[in-house]
């Protein structure tokens, strides 16, 4: 299985917000879309970083809520891993168990198709497990 074909079933939009925006907004369009991660575009639509419920987190131990008004930029990370459609859900979930982060943006060419959770790759492996208990089930009973 690769990561397009999670994409395939839980749709290849993703959640994002633009680099000038200020926290409070991104955390905003971060509740109202139920989602714990925004991917940040910069003025060319390119990805410049990625803000997660974490980061706001960590930036409201040591700020309180003057966090609201800062920059997304100041809270952000910037070194953001991202993966091809066609990367194998075993990797991917390899990859982000190995270097500890949850979100994983989806690119081609540069452009961003999607963002996979590891929730996603957990949900999608548990149903190709179910899947293959009940191909066992119907080939024993039959």
């Amino acid at each position: 299985m690769k990561l397009s074909d999670i994409l395939d079933a839980k749709g290849w939009g993703s959640v994002t917000a633009d680099e000038s925006m200020d926290v409070a907004t991104v955390v905003r369009i971060m509740c109202d879309n139920h989602v714990g991660a925004a991917i940040i575009l910069g003025q060319d639509s390119g990805i410049v970083g990625i803000v997660t419920e974490r980061d706001i987190l960590r930036q409201f131990s040591e700020r309180g809520a003057l966090l609201a008004e800062l920059d997304v930029r100041s809270v952000m990370s910037r070194k953001v891993e991202t993966a091809a459609a066609d990367t194998p859900t075993q990797d991917a979930l390899q990859r982000m168990t190995e270097k500890r982060f949850r979100h994983l943006p989806v690119v081609k060419d540069g452009k961003l198709l999607g963002v996979i959770s590891i929730g996603d790759l957990v949900k999608s492996m548990l149903r190709e497990k179910e899947q293959e208990t009940e191909a066992l089930r119907d080939y024993i009973t039959h």
